[in-house]
C-alpha cells in the first residue's frame, strides 16, 4: 500500500528542533517540583500518618528511576514520533487497545486543566499574596465564583499562548518559568536547611502568641485530638508505602516527553536520558525537603502540620498568619516582617504558581499531539494532522483543547466543584496510562505485531542476564505501579475515588473502542485498510 494512502500525510510537518536540555525540561516541569512536594507531604502524611518521607522517596527513586526511564526511553527512542503512548500501545498490543487507552489519557490531560487552573488561584495566588502582605488581593481572588472562574480562564489562556506559537517559543518560555519555579524551591530548601529547630519553634511560638493560637507543643496535641490519635514519634512501613502514592507526582510524570518524540534531536539518546534526569532532579529536591523538614520542624510536628493542612485546618491555628503546608513552614522559619523576607516568601509562593501554570501549558503540549497521532493513522479527521507552516505546530488542535478545557472550567465552577481533584486524576493515569504502557514495554521484544519495530530498535541488543533491558525496566516499573495501585484501591487513598469519576474513565475507554471502529469503517470506505498501517510507524 502506498504510504500516502496508508497514512494521512507523507510527512508529519513537525520539526526536530528540541535539544536534550529542552526535552529534559519538559519532563522536569511536568513533575511540578514545588506543588508535587507540597502534595507529597500534605496528602502523604496527612492521610498516611506515620510515614517516613525519606524512605518513601528513596524507594520511589530506585524503582521509578530505573523503571520509568527505561520504559518510556526505550519505547520513545524505538518509536520517535509525537503523540505519546498511543503510538507504542497501538503498535505493540493492538490498535483498539491503543485508541481506547489513549482516549483515557486524552481525557486525563483535559482534566488536568480542570484541576490545575483553580489550584493556581487557591492556594497558588492566595498564599503568594499573603506572603507578600497583600491580604486584600488574596481575599479578592476567591471572593466570588465568577472572579475565580475569570482568573482560571486567564491561566487557561496563558497555557494556550505558551504553546501556540511553536515549540521553539515554548522551549524559550519554559526556561523563564523554570527560573521562578525551581528558583523558589531552592530558596525553600535553603531556608529550611539553615534554620535550627530551636529557632523554628521560637518563631512559631512568637506568631502563636501574637495571634492567640496554639504554641508548637500545644499544636501537636490539639491536632492529635482532632485526628483522633496521638501524633506519632516514629514511622511505620505501611504508612511509608502509602506516602509513595502522593509522592508519585515527583517521579511518574516525565512521560510527557513522549508527546514530543517526533520533535527532539537524536531521540535514541535524548529521550531516555531526559527521562532519567527528569526523575533524578525532583528526587533530589524531595529528599532535600524531607531531610530539612525533619531536622527543622521535627517529625511529630511535621505529621501534625500535614494532617492539619490536608484536613482544612483546626481552630487552634485559625488566627495564625499562614497555614501549615511545607512552604508555610519555611515562611515561618524566615521569621521577620522585613521587606526582603516578604520578597523571599513571595518568591517561594510564586514557585507553586509557576509550576502549576506550566502544567496547564503541558496539557496543551500533550492533548493536541494525541489528536495529531490519531489523525496520522487515519483514526480521526485529516485536519487533526494540520500543521501551521509558520509555527510548525498543530494550531487547530490547540484550539480544540482550549475550548474543551474552558468548558470543563465552566462545569467546575457551576456543577462539579472539587469533586474530581488531584489524587483521582493520578489514579486514572496509573490505571489508564502507566500500567498499560509498562505492559506494552514488557511484551515489546516478543510480540509478532511489533517485530519490525523491535528489529530496528537501537536497544534490541541491550540485555542483562540474558533478557532485554526493556523487560527488566518494565518489570521494575510494574512493581512500583503495583504499590501505588494497591494503596489507591485498598487503602486510605481509595476514598478519593468517586462513582462519577470511575464512570468517566470507563466511558472514555468505551468511546475509544467505538471511535476506532468508526474510523476504521470510514477509511475502509475510501479504500484504506488501517489495520495494515499499524505494522509500521507513521512518516516523520
Amino acid at each position: 500500500m502506498a504510504e500516502e494512502l496508508a497514512f494521512a500525510r507523507k510527512a508529519s510537518g513537525l520539526v526536530r528542533g528540541l535539544s536534550m536540555t529542552d526535552a529534559f525540561a519538559v519532563g522536569l516541569m511536568n513533575q511540578g517540583i514545588t506543588p508535587s512536594i507540597w502534595f507529597a507531604i500534605t496528602f502523604g502524611l496527612g492521610v498516611f500518618i506515620g510515614g517516613n518521607l525519606i524512605i518513601a522517596c528513596l524507594i520511589s527513586l530506585v524503582l521509578a528511576g530505573i523503571g520509568f526511564p527505561i520504559v518510556w526511553g526505550v519505547l520513545g527512542g524505538s518509536m520517535p514520533r509525537s503523540g505519546g503512548e498511543y503510538v507504542y500501545n497501538s503498535r505493540i498490543i493492538h490498535p483498539i487497545f491503543g485508541i481506547a487507552q489513549s482516549f483515557g489519557d486524552a481525557m486525563i490531560w483535559l482534566m488536568w486543566i480542570y484541576v490545575l487552573a483553580p489550584l493556581a488561584i487557591d492556594p497558588g495566588l492566595t498564599t503568594t499574596f499573603n506572603y507578600l502582605g497583600w491580604s486584600a488581593a488574596a481575599n479578592w481572588v476567591v471572593s466570588s465564583q465568577w472572579i475565580a472562574f475569570l482568573l482560571a480562564s486567564c491561566f487557561n489562556v496563558i497555557g494556550f499562548m505558551f504553546v501556540v506559537f511553536g515549540i521553539k517559543i515554548f522551549a524559550t518560555t519554559q526556561k523563564v518559568v523554570m527560573f521562578f519555579g525551581i528558583g523558589g524551591m531552592v530558596v525553600i530548601g535553603i531556608v529550611l536547611t539553615l534554620t535550627s529547630k530551636a529557632h523554628f519553634i521560637a518563631q512559631w511560638d512568637k506568631a502563636a502568641a501574637e495571634t492567640h493560637s496554639a504554641t508548637y507543643s500545644a499544636f501537636i496535641a490539639k491536632v492529635g485530638v482532632a485526628a483522633g490519635q496521638v501524633m506519632p514519634h516514629t514511622w511505620n512501613w505501611k504508612a511509608t508505602f502509602g506516602c509513595m502514592v502522593a509522592m508519585s507526582w515527583c517521579f511518574a510524570y516525565a512521560y510527557s516527553i513522549s508527546f514530543i518524540g517526533g520533535e527532539v534531536k537524536r531521540p535514541d539518546k535524548t529521550i531516555i536520558l531526559a527521562n532519567l534526569f527528569a526523575v533524578l532532579v525532583p528526587g533530589f529536591f524531595m529528599l532535600w525537603a524531607a531531610f530539612a523538614l525533619n531536622k527543622t520542624v521535627g517529625y511529630t510536628f511535621l505529621n501534625a502540620s500535614a494532617w492539619n493542612d490536608n484536613n482544612g485546618g483546626i481552630q487552634a491555628v485559625a488566627n495564625m498568619p499562614h497555614g501549615t503546608n511545607f512552604v508555610d513552614l519555611a515562611v515561618y522559619a524566615l521569621g521577620t516582617s522585613a521587606w526582603y523576607t516578604k520578597v523571599l516568601a513571595g518568591y517561594m509562593g510564586f514557585s507553586y504558581v509557576a509550576f502549576t501554570v506550566w502544567w496547564i501549558a503541558l496539557s496543551y503540549l500533550a492533548f493536541p499531539r494525541i489528536l495529531f497521532a490519531w489523525g496520522m493513522d487515519r483514526m480521526g479527521p485529516k485536519w487533526f494532522t494540520d500543521i501551521n507552516p509558520r509555527w510548525a505546530s498543530p494550531v487547530k488542535n490547540y484550539i480544540v483543547c482550549f475550548v474543551m478545557g474552558e468548558g470543563l472550567l465552566v462545569l467546575y465552577y457551576t456543577l462539579f466543584t472539587n469533586q474530581m481533584q488531584n489524587i483521582i486524576v493520578t489514579g486514572f493515569q496509573v490505571t489508564s496510562v502507566f500500567i498499560p504502557t509498562a505492559l506494552a514495554a514488557l511484551l515489546f521484544p516478543y510480540v509478532k505485531r511489533a517485530k519490525g519495530v523491535w528489529e530496528s530498535s537501537p536497544y534490541k541488543t541491550w540485555k542483562f542476564l540474558g533478557l532485554p533491558v526493556v523487560v527488566w525496566g518494565a518489570s521494575i516499573d510494574l512493581i512500583y505501579l503495583g504499590i501505588l495501585l494497591y494503596y489507591f484501591v485498598f487503602n486510605a487513598a481509595a476514598k478519593q475515588f468517586t462513582f462519577a469519576g470511575n464512570v468517566i474513565l470507563v466511558t472514555a475507554w468505551v468511546l475509544g473502542v467505538a471511535w476506532y471502529f468508526l474510523w476504521k469503517s470510514r477509511s475502509k470506505a475510501v479504500g484504506v485498510d488501517v489495520s495494515l498501517t499499524y505494522g509500521e510507524l507513521p512518516p516523520e
